[in-house]
């Protein structure tokens, strides 16, 4: 047979790294759209991934991978555990927590702690189970091998993902592909290491009956256990989120990552989204709209003799689904849509607007977050006319506790300060926050009346002029002035509202780093100095690609496609550094000292690059290419001294392979909580690039300490 038993195990590995990439890709996704979307939950959920898989890989070394039996049901486990979780995850989602209510991060932790346990736990048992083996296989220490082959796979994984399976295939079909992979080793195991032919096609049978019976609409039946009592109308994968439409009644319901985008049919949401504005311009000729134009907003904008309206929405899938189900994408000449980031779209436009709609929800993670910082208040303020008004708005007071509420409206009126001369609170279903250099007045209903504006919410039947304008300097005059600027790369705006949400809890935020960083303190400790530096890397790796997803949606609006892209690209840096390149620098502790003091040197230069490509935005080009760079030499840096530190260790095979991945893991999974949940909000890019970097340096002077 062309395949030897060599060749079998290394398929094992590349199989591993495949499947560990699309299942943690597709669950990160399934997880924001069933819980909520913010750096935390996602911290958590990488944390509890690395965790897990770091003790797969210790127990791991306690495993006698002397029997076929045990690769073959590791491969069969590897292909039933990402369907089985995914879909457990929407089953459970809403029969163990009360639906619709919002989870406290005690609540994320322990469920994504149970959720991923079974996969995370037999993926890093696996890569153990194949390093020793291998290695036993050949006489030789063959783990950074299979370190690279992992990484081979997660490289293809990506890829796939990435440029194929997230545009023809839907979750579930992704997830079926993997399980027929893992399913097929199995059976190659089955002949190629005992020649049980008639076991093989036995089994082979059996994957085909089992292929045939998962439900095709599987996607949809799991939608509906995230959603009860609302009928599941469309739902997509895109580039972009996961975007889902629901019905109840005869209202829709537009779902991005499982965060509500707008609803049609909100008379009251629509008029006061729009008319707040409009009435503030005394003719309001050129406007921009973005996000929401499906509710019914661009109506209420056409009401008005406009010259042309602007409407922005980035992923064009949602205008494609409005148009199937709705009659609010107006067919219009003097609508024009844009499938583009607005940030992106006014830094090459020259056009001038008199009203700008900001209809995003609260800057809840950085995503959002980038549409309520001072340097896009700065480039609107360019964009406007010479009285031109811009509106935004955040959740009323009334549904935040107290002081967090007070902190979150206080940085926004104060970031809107530093550019506009102007600035009213309107309040209603939502706060309205109106900016502009020119005059504003809290006479809405008076300035309807006057413009003859048809309104069936916003008018003087419905709204007291008096109580607007009280209700919205009693806003005001709780305002802290002593707050800092939301920043783009300090977003001090989604930091409050981590704090909020944790506040809701009677969560403390300090208790919160005390929880996590305790624990990893002792562990590290525990470690001896070869495996601290791999912790550190760890630590590291996951830092960098964390800082440069969070950089590039800045820059551009988006990290749902390019979270894979990525991460696939850190792939191939590891694989060429773990393969091919800690054999050029060889394996000394010198050399394992240089590459922690290189590490060191890169995440302090991460910022300055980072900073630099803010001015060339506009050019996507250069910028794409300089983030690949950025990634892949992360990724080199961390696969090498992976492979050193392999090849330095003493003891067995087994541990060799458990210490040094748990290690990795571990600091990785540190990593992913602190950085996106704690230090980045609260310090910035800048400050928490220049701790990593010190700390690589105290790491790198302890190993030369140690072994000069």
């Amino acid at each position: 047979m062309f395949l030897n038993e060599k060749h079998i195990y290394q398929f094992s590995a590349i199989s591993l790294g495949f499947t560990s990439v699309i299942t943690q890709i597709i669950l990160i996704r399934e997880f924001l759209s069933a819980v909520s979307s913010n750096e935390l939950v996602i911290g958590i959920l990488l944390s509890n991934w690395m965790l897990l898989t770091g003790l797969g890989a210790y127990i791991g070394k306690f495993s006698s991978p002397n029997k076929t039996i045990s690769i073959v049901i590791l491969q069969v486990l590897m292909g039933v555990l990402p369907l089985v979780t995914v879909f457990s995850l929407s089953f459970f989602r809403n029969i163990i927590f009360t639906p619709g209510r919002m989870l406290s991060p005690f609540e994320i932790y322990y469920s994504s702690l149970i959720l991923l346990t079974p996969f995370c736990i037999f993926s890093g048992f696996l890569f153990t189970w194949l390093s020793k083996k291998v290695s036993e296989l050949l006489k030789k220490n063959l783990i950074s091998e299979i370190y690279s082959f992992d990484a081979i796979g997660s490289i293809a994984g990506g890829l796939l993902f990435n440029f194929l399976l997230l545009f023809i295939f839907s979750t579930f079909d992704s997830l079926k592909i993997i399980f027929v992979i893992n399913f097929i080793l199995a059976v190659l195991f089955l002949l190629v290491l005992n020649k049980k032919t008639a076991a093989a096609i036995t089994a082979l049978t059996g994957l085909i009956i089992i292929v045939m019976i998962i439900p095709e609409n599987i996607d949809k039946k799991a939608l509906s256990y995230l959603y009860p009592n609302q009928e599941i109308i469309d739902y997509k994968e895109t580039p972009f989120g996961k975007l889902t439409v629901t019905k109840v009644a005869d209202q829709l319901n537009f779902y991005e990552n499982g965060t509500t985008l707008f609803s049609t049919d909100n008379t009251i949401a629509n008029e006061e989204n729009i008319h707040y504005a409009m009435v503030q311009h005394s003719n309001p000729e050129n406007i921009l709209l973005v996000s929401g134009g499906i509710s019914g907003t661009i109506k209420e904008i056409l009401k008005y003799n406009i010259n042309s309206l602007d409407y922005v929405e980035i992923n064009p899938w949602i205008i494609k689904e409005g148009e199937k189900f709705t009659d609010n994408i107006v067919k219009n000449k003097k609508v024009r849509i844009i499938n583009k980031d607005a940030r992106l779209f006014l830094k090459n436009i020259d056009k001038k607007y008199d009203v700008a709609i900001i209809n995003l929800p609260a800057p809840s993670n950085i995503e959002i977050n980038r549409y309520y910082t001072y340097e896009f208040f700065e480039e609107m303020e360019r964009r406007l006319t010479k009285n031109g008004v811009l509106s935004i708005n955040l959740p009323p007071t009334a549904n935040y506790t107290g002081a967090e509420s007070v902190e979150i409206h206080s940085v926004i009126y104060s970031t809107l300060e530093k550019v506009f001369k102007n600035i009213l609170i309107i309040p209603g279903g939502r706060n309205y926050f109106l900016a502009s250099n020119g005059q504003l007045s809290y006479s809405i209903s008076n300035l309807i009346e006057s413009k003859q504006i048809n309104t069936e919410y916003v008018n003087k039947y419905y709204i007291d002029d008096d109580q607007i304008k009280e209700r919205g300097n009693q806003i005001i005059n709780e305002l802290s002035s002593k707050t800092e600027i939301n920043r783009d790369f300090k977003p001090v705006a989604s930091f409050l509202q981590w704090r909020y949400w944790l506040a809701h809890f009677n969560i403390s935020g300090n208790i919160w780093i005390f929880i996590i960083t305790i624990p990893v303190l002792v562990i590290v400790s525990r470690m001896n100095i070869i495996n601290i530096g791999l912790f550190t890397t760890g630590l590291t790796s996951v830092s960098t690609e964390i800082i440069l997803l969070i950089s590039f949606q800045i820059l551009y609006g988006y990290i749902y496609q390019m979270t894979g892209i990525i991460i696939t690209i850190f792939m191939i840096g590891l694989a060429y550094g773990s393969f091919r390149f800690y054999k050029v620098l060889g394996t000394s502790f010198k050399t394992y000292y240089y590459v922690q003091f290189v590490t060191g040197v890169f995440t302090l230069l991460l910022p300055v690059a980072i900073f630099s490509l803010d001015s060339l935005s506009a050019n996507g080009i250069i910028v794409h290419i300089i983030f690949v760079i950025l990634v892949f030499v992360s990724g080199i840096l961390t696969g090498t001294q992976f492979s050193i530190a392999t090849k330095l260790s003493d003891g067995t095979l087994s541990a060799i392979a458990a210490s040094s991945y748990s290690s990795e893991i571990i600091g990785s999974a540190f990593g992913a909580l602190l950085i996106s949940a704690v230090l980045i909000p609260v310090i910035g890019i800048f400050y928490t690039c220049f701790i990593i970097g010190i700390l690589n340096f105290g790491v790198a002077y302890l190993i030369f300490a140690k072994y000069k």
